[in-house]
């Protein structure tokens, strides 16, 4: 009986060792799979945070330790694609397609085998159906090889998918390849139409009119790459070579600039009730040496003090020129000289609904839409002699001036609630600027850096009724108009300002779009680019390509716009250094053979070849000498992001909300204010 009740202790025992045994061993496992999950976490805020080495080597770590886990080396596939530390991606890319035959790391790796220009990643796809991304790819590895037929084949299969301005753009190449210069421009131009920004295209299409000898259409497509690269010395030479075989071309131009002048008629604005009505004073161009005008009602010039120094009737056309001696120079039609003046001039009217046609004032410089065209102005015309050359200005009322900046940023065919939000907006934005830029003769500029403004060309009906139903409304915080910043298309989720505009106010918070929930961490790098490169349905979505975009920008580029050779020689990398929670780029590093720079905030956009945004992610594609070729970046939204975003705002109009609810939804906290 003993032996019996000590051997069923001694089981009872052996019971509790395994039991604890076990229990441990699960607690150890729990704990090391929260200690890896934590451990990617952190990887995840070093990215965020701008430690993108750290957060690499810490991904690196990951994978040794849990070979297995897919989702963190499919992330550090991210990062080392971005790195361009391609055969490393390739190595783990391989890995998890011995694992698991999963069609998206099979595209994986036919993208990162063409970034690396390893061509024998053709015959290892084994997929019974591709995506249009796969043809894509491997159309573009064909190109690499020059075998012509099958790049085309593949291409033509990825446009019958889905539509691709890098499809339509290679196959462009390909024509011009084979001397079929009709084709090669029908393709390049559809690339361009599909995306403006695609700065190659640009350059392609302009060589196919000078292969056609259409030497009007090369020199139109050049002038206007000149004007949105002016550091581009290879089209400004291609452009000197053009004109001086050509010079008839110039002689065209300028006879079509005076026929232009002569038969332009001014027009009237609609009539506008000024009384107790602010005004503004509008920057519309700056170091100008020429510019001509045409008046639209019987004129006054005169000199700030009000004293008149010429007068006369509508559809009068005068120039004025910006001396040697620093002085301005009024001439009439027949170049002869009226009046020369040290002082600044003032064009004006007597009747308020005269307008001023100001010819071929520029626009847009240095961004991919910049060009010229005659724009028609409400009010007062200031000519500023500065140093460099004369500042030209309009003053009017804020009103008024809202007709024209409401349609310029936004289309007049948009919701009525849409265009009321703008109008609110764009007060505001203009009240709290007010002054801006004063050192400089006037408050704002008439450019995106301020508020788009392109005088009475845009004005509608539609427009003026959404103006005046909001007349005298801004938004306010702690009874101060707020810094009512808005952006054409946040991607989805709009973001805080940059450090760099001194601006940190609780109005302006990272929010996704009305139609997207709100994220509860951030996103991995892995799926920040699938994010991306998706339509999640939104307000701000739209089939345009200011939501969801992709474009190359070749290596030289940069390095052109950047102009430090000296510096950092030839780039060799393009690495982001950190993110807002939404995703957009603070920093990025940029890596040259003899040194690295770093570019911050905003004007990261321009220096990277004019990105539609910051919401981006990057990739090199390594040519023969293993220097980048070109950066593949592939981004979303249209701007800064900061504040209202008005496809945003156009798709909350068409589903009922009203403009008051828009604005509620993109400023936190403020009160619709009337200060008139």
């Amino acid at each position: 009986m003993k032996l019996n009740i000590t051997s069923k202790f001694n089981h009872f025992l052996l019971f509790l060792l395994l039991f604890s045994v076990i229990t441990c061993v699960l607690i150890a496992g729990e704990n090391k799979a929260t200690d890896t999950k934590d451990q990617f976490l952190k990887a995840i805020s070093l990215y965020y945070q701008g430690d993108f080495n750290q957060s690499l080597e810490l991904l690196r770590n990951l994978v040794k330790a849990e070979p297995n886990n897919e989702n963190n080396r499919i992330n550090l596939v991210r990062l080392l694609r971005e790195a361009g530390e391609l055969e490393e991606a390739l190595e783990h890319l391989s890995y998890l397609l011995e694992h698991n035959p999963n069609p998206s790391y099979q595209s994986a790796y036919l993208t990162t085998a063409y970034l690396s220009g390893q061509a024998n990643i053709i015959s290892l796809s084994k997929q019974q159906e591709e995506t249009a991304e796969d043809c894509l790819w491997k159309g573009l590895t064909w190109y690499d090889l020059k075998d012509y037929e099958q790049a085309q084949n593949l291409l033509e299969r990825s446009l019958q998918i889905k539509r691709s301005s890098l499809a339509n753009y290679f196959l462009g190449l390909i024509y011009l390849e084979k001397k079929d210069f009709q084709q090669a421009k029908s393709y390049l131009t559809r690339s361009l139409n599909e995306e403006p920004n695609l700065i190659p295209a640009r350059y392609n299409l302009a060589r196919t009119f000078l292969e056609l000898k259409d030497y009007k259409g090369a020199y139109k497509r050049l002038k206007q790459i000149e004007a949105s690269s002016p550091w581009n010395t290879d089209i400004q030479r291609t452009l000197k070579e053009l004109v001086t075989d050509h010079p008839y071309l110039i002689e065209e131009e300028e006879t079509k600039k005076k026929t232009s002048r002569a038969i332009a008629i001014v027009p009237s604005a609609e009539p506008f009730e000024q009384w107790g009505i602010p005004e503004i004073k509008i920057g519309l161009a700056e170091k100008t040496s020429v510019i001509y005008v045409k008046t639209g009602a019987e004129y006054l010039l005169s000199t700030n003090s009000g004293k008149k120094v010429n007068s006369g009737p509508a559809q009068t056309i005068l120039k004025f020129v910006f001396s040697s001696k620093g002085n301005i120079e009024v001439y009439n039609e027949q170049d002869l000289l009226l009046l020369s003046s040290a002082n600044p001039l003032v064009l004006s009217y007597q009747e308020n609904t005269a307008t001023t046609l100001l010819f071929n004032l520029e626009f847009g410089h240095g961004y991919y839409w910049a060009g010229s065209e005659d724009r028609c102005y409400r009010g007062k015309i200031h000519f500023l002699p500065k140093p460099g050359g004369l500042t030209i200005v309009n003053q009017l009322t804020v009103e008024e001036y809202l007709y024209s900046v409401v349609p310029s940023e936004m289309p007049s065919s948009w919701p009525a609630p849409a265009l009321q939000a703008q109008a609110v907006a764009a007060r505001t934005y203009a009240f709290s600027h007010l002054g801006t830029y004063q050192n400089r003769g006037f408050d704002l500029l008439s450019s995106v850096s301020s508020q788009a403004y392109n005088g009475l060309k845009n004005e509608t009906a539609s427009v003026r009724k959404a103006v005046d139903a909001t007349r005298g409304q801004i938004l306010t915080f702690e009874g101060k108009p707020i810094a009512a910043f808005y952006s054409s298309n946040s991607g989805g989720y709009s973001t805080v300002p940059p450090s760099n505009w001194g601006v940190n106010q609780p109005y302006l918070q990272t929010k996704p779009d009305k139609l997207l929930p709100a994220r509860l961490e951030l996103l991995s790098p892995e799926r920040l680019f699938d994010w991306l490169t998706e339509r999640p349905t939104a307000y701000c979505a739209n089939r345009s390509n200011a939501y969801r975009w992709r474009v190359i920008v070749p290596r030289t580029e940069i390095e052109s716009r950047l102009n430090m050779a000296a510096q950092i020689g030839q780039i060799t990398g393009v690495i982001t250094l950190g993110r807002e929670e939404c995703g957009r780029v603070k920093q990025v590093l940029i890596k040259g053979t003899k040194g690295d720079y770093v570019i911050k905030g905003d004007t990261i956009r321009s220096k990277l070849g004019g990105l539609r945004s910051n919401l981006f992610v990057v990739e090199p594609k390594l040519g023969k000498d293993q220097l980048p070729e070109f950066f593949i970046f592939t981004g979303g939204g249209f701007g800064h992001g900061v504040g209202m975003d008005q496809y945003g705002a156009a798709g909350m109009g068409r589903n009922g909300f009203s403009y008051s609810q828009i604005l509620e939804h993109y400023y936190s906290g403020v009160e619709l204010t009337n200060i008139y």
